[in-house]
């Protein structure tokens, strides 16, 4: 089983990229002087190649929410929503503050936003938790995605209400 979370809505959302990430080809990765993996030397790459770059390993733990296909039909057990987004990033307080920040921005008026952590293929039932959109905090958050947390729900959903 995996680790799963996602936002279920009844409209489209903008998706959130990792904006540290860039892609650059293994001849500006040599120019920039950055050394390459030894499983992977340059010189047994065609320069014009195209690599992920990023300046820290940290960097891979930024918040990123995309339009989810893969994993739809294992969430249809939690939800009916339509519109199914991916939530990935490693927790930290910044993380959880610009998540929620999002959420707020995207909620439209008379409209739901559910944000579900789950296990794939783990059916559960889960009792969601309803806020108004006003009312949901990084409290809420932390209490999903930090696995540190003593208070931490390894299952669980919020519904945003607006």
């Amino acid at each position: 089983m995996s680790a799963y979370s996602f936002i279920a809505t009844n409209y489209e959302i903008p998706e959130v990229e990792n904006s540290k990430k860039k892609i650059i080809t293994v001849q500006e990765a040599i120019e920039l002087g950055i050394k390459a993996h030894a499983f992977m030397p340059w010189e047994n790459m065609n320069p014009n190649d195209k690599i992920l770059f990023l300046e820290k390993e940290s960097d891979l733990d930024e918040l990123v929410i995309t339009k989810d296909t893969e994993y739809e039909k294992n969430v249809r057990w939690y939800t009916d929503k339509p519109s199914i987004y991916s939530v990935n990033f490693g927790y930290s307080e910044l993380r959880v503050k610009q998540l929620l920040e999002y959420l707020k921005e995207n909620i439209s008026e008379g409209h739901q936003l559910e944000l579900w952590s789950i296990w794939l293929d783990d059916k559960q039932n889960i009792e969601p938790i309803t806020c108004n959109y006003e009312e949901v905090s990084t409290h809420n958050l932390k209490q999903m995605y930090d696995w540190q947390d003593k208070k931490h729900v390894c299952h669980s959903c919020i519904i945003i209400e607006r």
